[in-house]
């Protein structure tokens, strides 16, 4: 799908993953591009692709890309298509790594999946999997605030969360779900095997459903105060256990 991105670092790195492909063009609204917002590194990266980079009139490039566009006043039009269940499995399965998947169950602010998505590349997820309803999609806003990380990341779309659970099960993954409630922490579980991490919504966290098909649920301690952490701020400190196990321990 064509998926405007705006933002010097994001439309870097989808110049960079190929993303905007030779012969394509990035629009920097005049104001901007006379201030010097493409920096002599940022050029290069564009001249190294056969990238082209135009100025544009602001009122032209505001009716263009949009409003927050225009505020960061660079951008393109990149291609970008989600990654398929099978596929991404399949690919999992030959790294010689455990696989690490993330799933979250009805995330509806873009700006979280963004952050979500920025961290699960800095972690190495293999992949993350969203529904298909009740749930952002991809969008200008995730992409901005992933800093490009989405194009590097794979993302599925599912029907039934439950029954992919029930489905990553019985291929041996373990799937565990993060919620507030829970009696064990974070730190009281082995990640030392292939895994699914499970984060709830913004709002009601883990439905019903999904956390009763998860083999294990999981809270972050809180010393003291709210009883949880945003669901982005939830992944990265969850995430980077599962690294510093998998990785640092001794």
């Amino acid at each position: 799908m064509k998926l405007i991105v705006y933002g010097v670092n994001t439309v870097r790195e989808a110049i960079l993953s190929g993303s905007i492909k030779k012969g394509g063009s990035v629009y920097i609204a005049e104001k901007k591009y006379k201030s010097g917002i493409a920096d002599k590194s940022f050029i290069n990266t564009a001249k190294d692709k056969n990238v082209n980079i135009y100025s544009k009139k602001d009122a032209s490039f505001l009716q263009e890309f949009g409003k927050e566009a225009f505020i960061k006043g660079i951008a393109a039009v990149a291609e970008y298509s989600e990654s398929d269940y099978e596929n991404l499995l399949h690919k999992s399965e030959q790294n010689t790594g455990k696989p690490f998947y993330l799933i979250l169950d009805e995330i509806t602010d873009p700006q979280n999946l963004g952050s979500i998505i920025r961290t699960a590349n800095g972690a190495g997820v293999s992949g993350i999997i969203i529904p298909k309803s009740n749930s952002v999609g991809i969008t200008s806003s995730a992409a901005y605030v992933s800093q490009g990380a989405l194009f590097y990341v794979a993302v599925v779309r599912v029907v039934n969360i439950s029954r992919t659970i029930a489905d990553l099960k019985k291929r041996g993954i373990w799937v565990a779900g993060l919620s507030g409630d829970a009696e064990d922490t974070i730190y009281d579980m082995d990640f030392n095997l292939p895994l699914a991490l499970v984060v709830g919504s913004e709002g009601s966290g883990l439905r019903r459903l999904t956390a009763e098909n998860c083999d294990r649920i999981l809270k972050i301690p809180m010393e003291r105060g709210v009883n949880s952490l945003n669901a982005s701020v939830s992944f990265a400190v969850a995430a980077y256990e599962v690294v510093r196990q998998r990785k640092y321990s001794k």
